[in-house]
């Protein structure tokens, strides 16, 4: 049981700090630093991939050892539904939202406000997609499955 916990604190800290640490330090120092704004939108683009290809791989390996773990119990764990959410919510990024942004991108989007007002809509939609995302992984770093002891017992 405590390698299991350890195994899975491990895997959370890895992809919530990679979270954290892309969306709310490299990105931002990106844009402010690197003085193109073209330039540092690519870079965050590669620097979201990578993340969420880490997402992908450590959530998935998280939900796998829960089932395996508790088995038909799972659904009652609230931490197993919001790694579900969270793996969901890192495909609609890997899925839609960045190959969208990168589309937009390569049609000069700047130049028809059409294009603009999209490339602003799926811009705040990601926002405030990736700082849920980063909330929920935080809650489960924060916290532990209180559960787990009442379904080993019963």
């Amino acid at each position: 049981m405590l390698s299991s916990y350890a195994s899975e604190k491990l895997l959370l800290t890895l992809w919530v700090g990679g979270l954290w640490a892309i969306g709310f330090i490299a990105v931002p120092m990106a844009f402010v630093n690197l003085g193109d704004v073209s330039l540092a939108g690519n870079y965050a683009g590669q620097l979201f991939t990578a993340i969420n290809l880490l997402g992908l791989g450590c959530g998935g390996v998280l939900i796998f050892t829960k089932i395996i773990q508790h088995k038909l119990k799972v659904k009652q764990l609230w931490r197993f539904w919001v790694l579900v959410l969270m793996v969901a919510m890192t495909l609609v990024f890997s899925m839609y939202l960045q190959p969208e942004i990168a589309e937009l991108k390569q049609l000069a989007w700047q130049t028809e406000q059409s294009l603009t007002d999209r490339f602003s809509l799926l811009h705040d939609l990601s926002k405030n997609l990736y700082l849920l995302l980063s909330l929920f992984g935080l809650a489960l770093v924060l916290s532990t499955d209180k559960q787990i002891q009442l379904l080993k017992t019963s």
